[in-house]
């Protein structure tokens, strides 16, 4: 037993003065240990990553200026209705009709020529101002261009029972045109009254006016006459020109009906005193077994009797 306690103690004697000197005393820092967290770790395990390049800014194109329709709860505005009791300018237009009286002379064997009124037709355009004066009264001052002339001008008087007559006819045209100025006076009220076209009530206001005026005009009238039965037959011609130079005062009185949204449709009627201050004839004759004439005459201040004039039409008042 004592002989095993010393092979003990020769074994570990180099392992105590090993201790021995690991027991020197070991200074320690102070600094605290921190701990890693598992996501650091994984940080530090990955190599250093640079640092992440900034997205590029992405840039829309321009866009229009165009508003975004947004509800909206507030009751819309109409318009202003025309308002009738205003001044305005104003434009018009309309047809008309007159009788206009041509001096013919002619007799002959086939058909007889006397001064005779000529049914003419056309129209007339204008510009002016209209002055609101108050209490329902209003004025206006406007200039007008007219003309009115035959629609019919040709009429054949040989007939195909009748073998004898080779080549006969007449053929009459006139025209009348000049420029006008022209003042009313009125008075307007409202009515209201149906819609003929649709199943509603509207307003319109109601002017009937009186007018008078002046202006420049000139007045063509035609006639050519042939009638021939051969060479031993009756042969006759009458051709004639007339031309008048007119100043022309006129008389006369209408109604007007304007609407809300300033249209408006007048009816009227009125009188002019034409004074042909000049006339103009050139005449052909060659009456039947008797020779040609050819005349050229003018004529000074010639009194003819007034013309009544008819006319419809409408404009639009701003």
């Amino acid at each position: 037993m004592t002989k095993l306690i010393l092979i003990l103690f020769f074994v570990t004697s180099p392992l105590w003065a090993q201790n021995e000197e690991i027991s020197e005393p070991i200074e320690v820092s102070e600094t605290p240990i921190q701990e890693v967290t598992a996501e650091e770790k994984v940080v530090e395990e990955t190599p250093e990553a640079s640092a992440p390049e900034p997205e590029p800014e992405i840039v829309s194109p321009p866009v229009a200026n165009v508003e975004t329709p947004t509800m909206t709860t507030e009751i819309p505005v109409e318009e202003k209705d025309f308002n009738p009791r205003e001044s305005h300018w104003f434009n018009v237009f309309g047809f008309e009709s007159l009788k206009y009286k041509a001096p013919f002379s002619f007799t002959g064997v086939k058909e007889t020529f006397t001064p005779r009124n000529q049914e003419l037709w056309g129209g007339r355009l204008g510009f002016g101002g209209e002055i609101y004066l108050g209490l329902g009264l209003v004025t206006t001052t406007k200039v007008e261009g007219y003309y009115v002339g035959t629609l019919f001008s040709q009429v054949l008087n040989a007939g195909p029972d009748d073998v004898d007559e080779e080549f006969a006819f007449s053929k009459k045209t006139g025209q009348v045109f000049g420029v006008d100025a022209t003042q009313t006076l009125g008075f307007m009220f409202e009515m209201k009254t149906k819609n003929p076209f649709m199943d509603e009530w509207s307003y319109l206001m109601v002017e009937p006016y009186v007018e008078y005026g002046v202006g420049k005009g000139w007045a063509q009238s035609r006639l050519n006459y042939h009638y021939d039965t051969g060479p031993t037959g009756t042969q006759e011609d009458y051709r004639i020109s007339v031309r008048d130079d007119l100043v022309n005062t006129r008389v006369g009185g209408g109604i007007n009906f304007t609407s809300r949204s300033g249209y408006f449709l007048f009816l009227k009627t009125y009188v002019n005193r034409y004074d042909v201050t000049q006339r103009k004839i050139r005449t052909y004759v060659k009456p039947n077994g008797g020779g040609a004439t050819t005349s050229s005459d003018t004529e000074k201040d010639v009194r003819i009797n007034p013309v009544t004039t008819f006319a419809l039409g409408g404009g639009y008042k701003f």
